[in-house]
């Protein structure tokens, strides 16, 4: 089996990293607490692969095309997120991992659906594999969906063939959010000590 490197990016485990506030200090002293935002996926997803890459030692490698992040060995990363189990229990167990584009109006989605439409699976898997699932090598999935700042950030690797397998048999853009938590091993709680 694939296993990531060592730094707080061991597969298979669930890191926790609790988080007080997001805010910004101002040239005048006063500071403004932004931590709503992190609410808001748009807001919090370059937020979430910055801290995740602070804290595992990869480093950013793309804003979309590419894989979210990278390792010293060239390895590409992921990241997806999800409705933690916590907050939002009762959320669709089934959540996105493909690439955007094959969900996108404007780019791949219609030809998925038209695949999945006449019974070809497969085809549909093709193309997600093509525009997305081969270009990385583990995917980094975190709770930053419509998260809020009262629970831990949460974050778990899983090598990219875990995922194929994990992949629902009638939408090869979904995977299940039960399943990949059920994969975790243990979790671990890291605190910022050494981070720049």
């Amino acid at each position: 089996m694939s296993k990531a490197p060592s730094h707080n990016r061991d597969t298979h485990v669930l890191y926790e990293i609790s988080v007080k506030s997001l805010k910004w200090e101002f040239d005048n002293g006063q500071v403004y607490d932004v931590s709503h935002l992190l609410e808001n996926g748009r807001a919090n997803y370059i937020l979430m692969e910055d801290l995740i890459a602070q804290f595992s030692g990869l480093a950013p490698n793309s804003q979309g095309g590419k894989s979210d992040l990278r390792d010293d060995a060239k390895m590409n990363f992921e990241v997806k997120s999800y409705p933690d189990v916590e907050l939002h229990p009762g959320a669709n167990d089934w959540f996105h991992t493909a690439s955007s584009s094959t969900f996108g109006a404007n780019n791949h989605g219609p030809a998925v659906k038209q695949l999945l439409k006449s019974g070809d699976y497969s085809g549909a898997l093709k193309l997600c594999k093509e525009k997305g699932y081969d270009k990385n090598d583990f995917y980094v999935y975190v709770n930053s969906a419509q998260f809020r700042i009262e629970i831990p950030i949460r974050y778990i690797i899983l090598p990219k063939q875990e995922v194929l397998g994990l992949l629902s048999s009638d939408d090869p853009r979904l995977i299940s959010r039960r399943e990949i938590l059920s994969l975790a091993t243990h979790t671990v709680q890291l605190d910022a000590v050494g981070l720049d």
